[in-house]
């Protein structure tokens, strides 16, 4: 389901809302900076940005083991080098930190005389 859920992504299948304060920066301007603080900002930042600008990182907010399995969908179906080791660990887990799922909201209006 998770490997779904990235294929959506990657064909466009699946929206993900752009957040109101993300903020739009050319890739030529962005530095590490642009990202959540945390350990491992300054190794995601420079390992990522050299195929997709932080935009997708940044809009982006997956669990601990989606963020895991994506690094090997990027792998596999884009051709990103593998990332293995301490350095996979220091990614992964500073995404799941700082761009972690976010909370679902519930309907705006919920009918009072509908049944359950």
């Amino acid at each position: 389901m998770v490997k779904g859920l990235f294929a959506a992504l990657a064909a466009g299948l699946v929206a993900v809302p752009l957040l109101a304060n993300t903020p739009s920066i050319s890739a030529e301007e962005e530095t590490p900076d642009i990202l959540a603080p945390g350990e491992g900002r300054d190794e995601t930042f420079y390992y990522c940005v050299a195929c997709h600008n932080t935009a997708l990182i940044r809009r982006s907010g997956f669990s601990r083991q989606q963020w895991d399995e994506l690094m090997d969908w990027m792998t596999e179906r884009h051709g990103m080098n593998p990332l293995e080791g301490e350095l996979r660990e220091t990614i992964v887990n500073y995404l799941a930190q700082a761009y972690p799922p976010r909370r679902q909201r519930g309907p705006a209006f919920t009918n009072p005389f509908a049944s359950n």
